[in-house]
């Protein structure tokens, strides 16, 4: 259910909601610029039942979502750009492979759409039903593309904000990935133009995708990151984890990201149908490093290493920003675990690790992090359910809590692990938190769109919990999320108001200076709405979602009486 929100939910977010950003009318080749479009209103969903908010409210936390960052060094030899080039439109693998987007033409440019990102948050002026501060931000997974030293250290360090970031590596004096003017090829898209003699690259004879000359020489110069202004918290994803956010970390994969040879082509025939039986999971890296490819020389960079779990935790102790290691502790790195919890108020945020180490792009729990959970759910709750809906009373004590992870719930179905050792997917833990009613919200992103969804109980019949997946900062229409989740003083329920954030990149980017790390941002976006690869006939990337997912009102009676004092 569905319906805009009564006047009078709090004022300091009408600017953001004056306006949203949407794609123009279609120009030659199908590309749109971008233009402030209509207002969108705040949409109440009762999906999960309640009574219409009465707009009194007792704010319990108010924070931000920023999900998949994809810090990326997009001139990395461990990176698979050729592998688009078989979901290209005459490709002969085009039936087989299908459209795989391990090449997007502006994620050369995530480092500034972070930054711009950074500079939104800072101007919020509150939550979206009450307009209580913001409390923290939490990043909830594939913060870095491809789990690479140097990427984990400027995604800390954009977050952090005051220190220099570059996106930039191998030789600071040239740009070295695809589609540099040295490396010309008309499968991807550069922005310099076109060299003499050559035919112009697809993406502009094609797909209408503008020449921007210098883009490639001004997105590697440093600048210094505004940072959150927050606290902040890491969730762990399958970009953070896993090469390509696929496939396990092994030193043959290793030795190539530091290497000077980079893969830029398919040449010469591939056997998909073996290559494809192998399924998505980490024994696929063998058959990737036999397939036929072109290479160029790119230079040598011991920072492009590929980092493992303890490592990537180690390095958000090692940041200076709040909180002290952002979640994590040094028990955590000795034991490679990235999930835990910590307390705002009465609301206790359990972070999850939702990655598959063994491999595959989608998520699961392992044993031990299952049993975490439920034992974390237990102690919140004075009576819950047991697996036969018997109702079982305790001398718990009664909280609210709040889901944090990578992977929606859907998405929780990869339980490979070829040690044979139990992992747990998306039926055992949609069970598991049916059985406790305080989980009221989930909080997660990887596929990079917009959604609101309820999750149903399946063993008792009290509420019910909500799902925010929230859209990426790579992919159209790179926004985030605050959130504010509070008491209606009248009526008892909870009401969580989640409220889209567009990043404070130039509209129009063509009116500022390339020097400028948010004119960059706003060509990152621009060119993300036209991504080719994803486009419906002339519409837009489905990113955005529809209006009932972007900004709204979720309203959920209480699992528990809560005191409504203002």
């Amino acid at each position: 259910m569905s319906a805009p929100a009564a006047r009078g939910f709090n004022q300091a977010t009408k600017l953001a909601l004056e306006h949203t950003i949407v794609p123009g009318d279609a120009g030659e080749g199908g590309y749109r610029r971008l233009i402030d479009g209509p207002r969108e209103e705040m949409h109440v969903r009762n999906d999960l039942g309640g009574t219409r908010p009465s707009g009194r409210f007792r704010s319990l936390v108010c924070f931000v979502q920023v999900s998949d960052l994809h810090v990326a060094d997009v001139q990395s030899p461990a990176r698979a750009e050729f592998l688009d080039r078989l979901g290209d439109f005459d490709s002969p693998y085009l039936e087989t492979f299908g459209k795989n987007r391990t090449y997007r033409a502006q994620e050369a440019l995530n480092h500034h759409v972070t930054e711009a990102m950074a500079c939104a948050i800072r101007r919020l002026e509150g939550g979206p039903l009450t307009g209580a501060p913001l409390l923290f931000a939490v990043s909830t997974g594939d913060a870095t593309d491809n789990c690479q030293a140097n990427e984990l250290e400027d995604y800390v360090a954009l977050l952090d904000g005051g220190t220099a970031v570059r996106a930039d590596s191998g030789d600071l004096t040239r740009y070295e990935g695809v589609g540099a003017p040295s490396s010309y090829d008309v499968r991807y898209w550069h922005p310099d133009g076109t060299p003499i003699g050559e035919a112009d690259d697809f993406p502009r004879s094609r797909y209408g995708f503008p020449t921007v000359p210098g883009l490639l020489d001004a997105c590697r110069a440093p600048f210094v990151g505004t940072g959150l202004g927050l606290p902040w918290y890491a969730v762990n994803g399958n970009h953070d984890a896993l090469i390509a956010g696929t496939y396990s970390v092994d030193a043959a994969f290793s030795q190539l990201a530091v290497g000077g040879e980079k893969p830029v082509a398919i040449d010469g025939p591939v056997d998909f149908d073996v290559f494809l039986s192998r399924g998505e999971f980490g024994q696929d890296l063998a058959s990737l490093l036999t397939l036929p490819v072109k290479t160029k020389a790119v230079t040598a960079d011991p920072m492009r290493r590929l980092v493992d779990a303890r490592e990537w935790i180690a390095a958000h102790l090692r940041s200076a920003g709040d909180p002290k290691g952002h979640g994590f502790d040094e028990v955590a790195v000795a034991e490679g675990r990235a999930y835990y919890g910590f307390d705002v108020d009465e609301i206790r945020f359990l972070a999850l690790d939702t990655v598959n180490r063994a491999g595959g792009w989608q998520g699961s729990l392992d044993e031990a992090q299952f049993q975490w959970l439920e034992q974390e759910l237990t102690k919140g709750h004075q009576s819950f359910y047991a697996t036969s809906g018997k109702t079982v009373v305790h001398d718990g004590k009664d909280r609210l809590f709040v889901l944090l992870s990578h992977h929606a719930i859907d998405d929780l179905t990869n339980c490979y692990e070829p040690s044979g050792e139990t992992r747990y997917g998306s039926a055992e833990i949609s069970a598991l938190i049916g059985r406790f009613p305080n989980v009221i919200c989930w909080f997660n992103g990887h596929t990079h769109i917009n959604a609101v969804t309820p999750i149903t109980p399946r063993v008792h019949d009290r509420s019910g919990a909500w799902q925010v997946t929230t859209a990426s900062h790579i992919d159209w229409p790179q926004q985030s999320r605050v959130v504010e989740i509070a008491i209606d003083t009248a009526t008892g329920d909870l009401v969580i108001g989640v409220m889209t954030v567009d990043h404070a990149g130039l509209v129009d980017p063509r009116r500022g200076e390339l020097s400028d790390a948010l004119t960059l941002a706003g060509w990152s976006r621009e060119i993300a709405a036209n991504a080719w690869q994803a486009r419906r006939s002339s519409y837009e990337p489905i990113g955005r979602g529809a209006s009932s997912d972007r900004n709204v009102v979720l309203v959920r009676s209480s699992p528990y009486r809560l005191a409504r004092a203002s």
